[in-house]
């Protein structure tokens, strides 16, 4: 269980945002915050790819690497 508290701004712009887009405000948190981890991932992976230098790979061993060759 994860207790948030929000500036009464976001708070407002979340609210709108959810009613715009017919979701729960906890669906549309789950979602930002799992798009957040991904990309946090995402970020490792490049940063850890840098330390690597000297070999390139082509654009289907990434996805293939990353699993987005599915």
């Amino acid at each position: 269980m994860l207790e948030l508290k929000l500036t009464p701004e976001l708070e407002s712009a979340l609210d709108k945002h959810a009613k715009r887009s017919r979701k729960s405000k906890t669906t549309v948190v789950r979602a930002a915050v799992a798009q957040y981890l991904q990309d946090a991932a995402d970020y490792q992976a490049v940063l850890e790819s840098r330390k690597r230098r000297g070999r390139s790979y082509s654009i289907a061993q990434v996805k293939q690497r990353l699993g987005l060759d599915r």
